[in-house]
């Protein structure tokens, strides 16, 4: 994965596939709830054409841009110049979002039943851990945006971690 930092331009980022067990609706209907967000949806799937009627039914189409699938710079800028990314799988086991956005330096905003990216995205520490509500995504959100120094400490703890996170530990955990 490519990545480097700059400074964040304002957007959340959410770079999944477009299935519904990664309720990226959430993330859509907290933009509606909080008209000063501006989301990025990275990915193709099942569920596009339902979350951009989405979009479009809650009058959010300007603020909420689809991009379909990036190559590999143009998904480094986007994780660079975002302020944070959305990560709340239904009980998932394992993502590689929160590892991407952390090797950016990017906080992440999951929801407290997501499973998996609770082993490392911690409420206070890594990013925001939010009962999976709109208002509760929304809130997280704007409170990144507003607390960038936080919102940089979150993601250089992220990135503490992703880093840690090697092929030569994988294997080494396996064979021990």
């Amino acid at each position: 994965f490519m990545y480097f930092t700059v400074s964040a331009d304002g957007t959340i980022l959410s770079v999944n596939r477009l299935d519904r067990a990664k309720r990226i609706d959430l993330l859509i209907e907290a933009a509606a709830v909080e008209s000063s967000l501006e989301v990025v949806v990275v990915g193709e799937g099942p569920d596009r054409d339902r979350l951009e009627a989405l979009a479009r039914d809650r009058g959010v189409v300007g603020r909420v841009r689809f991009t379909g699938r990036v190559g590999a710079e143009e998904l480094a800028r986007l994780y660079a110049t975002c302020f944070a990314s959305f990560y709340a799988p239904v009980d998932e086991d394992f993502g590689l979002g929160p590892y991407e956005s952390f090797l950016s330096g990017k906080p992440v905003i999951t929801a407290m039943d997501a499973g998996g990216p609770l082993e490392i995205v911690r409420d206070g520490s890594t990013g925001r851990v939010v009962p999976p509500e709109a208002a509760a995504v929304a809130e997280a959100a704007v409170w990144l945006r507003e607390h960038p120094d936080e919102a940089t400490a979150y993601g250089s703890a992220g990135h503490a971690i992703a880093a840690e996170v090697t092929w030569d530990r994988a294997i080494g955990r396996l064979l021990s």
